[in-house]
């Protein structure tokens, strides 16, 4: 289902309890086609303003469960979504009291997010988490391997975002790198830190471009 309509318009009456909208994100507007197989977007409708689009899903307006079935669908259809194109994946949870609202967001913060879109475009995310090989607590040598590692991957990026360190972990951080060349930036990291037996790496992606993204709303 499409809405075309490039406007502010009032929402349309929906039978049942679903009356809300459940955020997934944001793509430009286009047609996206059948594929074969299941097709994690098949619920999923499109709202629409000017060049832009909100995925979203039917819903109840009241406070999402935070399980791990809902997370994981979440998850598949901003995923499937990032197939077929560059997405602003919403956070978990993001639900919106009809259609005014929504694209009263889209209204309000329209260059943000046309800004977002062309920014990301092409681009993917890869996390990285470098930790001790002995599993002990980190000593200097080994915070300094992982931020040459760091530093060298950082500039094979078009950005990086570093997490707060957590546990004994050495270093965790996201990178957004080009979509196309993912494997290559993941096989650049192993070999950085082949020649250093005393830290681990835990490479995974590619995912949506979660870390690069804050919605307000």
């Amino acid at each position: 289902m499409d809405d075309e309509n490039p406007g502010l318009e009032e929402d349309r009456p929906q039978s049942g309890p679903a009356k809300a909208l459940y955020l997934l994100g944001i793509q430009r507007a286009r047609s996206w086609g059948r594929r074969a197989g299941r097709d994690e977007l098949a619920d999923v409708l499109r709202v629409r303003y000017r060049d832009l689009e909100a995925l979203v899903k039917p819903a109840v307006f009241e406070m999402a469960e935070l399980d791990t079935d809902t997370v994981q669908d979440h998850q598949r259809a901003v995923e499937a979504a990032t197939r077929r194109g560059t997405i602003l994946p919403a956070p978990f949870g993001v639900i919106f009291h009809g259609r005014r609202p929504l694209i009263r967001l889209l209204q309000e913060q329209y260059l943000v997010l046309d800004e977002a879109l062309s920014f990301l475009d092409g681009q993917c995310e890869v996390r990285l988490h470098i930790t001790s090989t002995d599993g002990g607590e980190p000593d200097d040598e080994q915070m300094h391997v992982a931020n040459q590692i760091y530093s060298d991957l950082r500039r094979s990026a078009r950005a990086a975002v570093p997490f707060p360190r957590d546990g004994r972990r050495l270093l965790s951080s996201a990178f957004l790198v080009e979509r196309t060349g993912w494997v290559e930036f993941i096989q650049r990291a192993e070999t950085l830190a082949q020649p250093h037996a005393e830290v681990s790496l835990d490479i995974t992606g590619p995912w949506p471009p979660y870390d690069f993204v804050r919605f307000v709303v």
